[in-house]
């Protein structure tokens, strides 16, 4: 209870769950970003990027609350120069949402996913799979198992143009990079 409490502090809707993620493709160096939403992000937000990939051996605790691959001493925190490193916003999300991560660094032979629940892998562990360079992070039904969280977001529409105002504000200020939103609709019926 407590961490899905804590989560939701990080964690307010779809739109801060992406700004995250975002950050996390910025700092893995990606040139190209596809954001993909469906129900405003509530249903699905996945962020895919052409990045360094996350090495295998951090899989395990990729999502372990205050865990970063970014700082390995203390004296690495004067020369920082990525948006974050508390190692707070995955963890927030597995805690909420189903979280699974596709990813492979360059020199990788094939692509691991991993799926997580409340911090932790869960019982399937690390799989290899195909793909390609760089890291997609899958967020599926935000907020399941807190409903009050749930009930307070809004309108998907709204909350979907909420991920258009958070990807924009970062297409504006990194022009090097290619930012992609693509909407998911459900079928309509005939």
């Amino acid at each position: 209870v407590v961490n899905r409490v804590a989560a939701g502090e990080v964690i307010h809707r779809p739109a801060s769950a992406l700004k995250e993620m975002l950050e996390n493709s910025l700092d893995a160096g990606a040139t190209a970003i596809t954001v993909t939403v469906r129900d405003g992000g509530n249903k699905l937000l996945q962020v895919t990027d052409d990045g360094c990939g996350i090495r295998v051996g951090d899989l395990p605790i990729l999502c372990e609350r205050h865990t970063t691959s970014k700082l390995t001493n203390f004296e690495d925190l004067g020369a920082m120069t990525t948006f974050g490193f508390r190692g707070e916003a995955l963890a927030s999300m597995s805690f909420v949402a189903n979280l699974t991560v596709t990813t492979m660094t360059k020199d990788a032979p094939h692509a691991t996913r991993a799926s997580y629940a409340d911090g932790v892998l869960t019982q399937e562990g690390t799989m290899p799979t195909s793909g390609v360079p760089g890291t997609t992070i899958t967020v599926e039904n935000l907020f399941y198992n807190v409903p009050t969280r749930k009930r307070a977001l809004r309108s998907p529409s709204e909350e979907f143009g909420k991920v258009l105002e958070v990807t924009q504000r970062y297409a504006a200020s990194r022009t090097d990079v290619s930012f992609v939103v693509r909407k998911l609709g459900d079928p309509r019926p005939a």
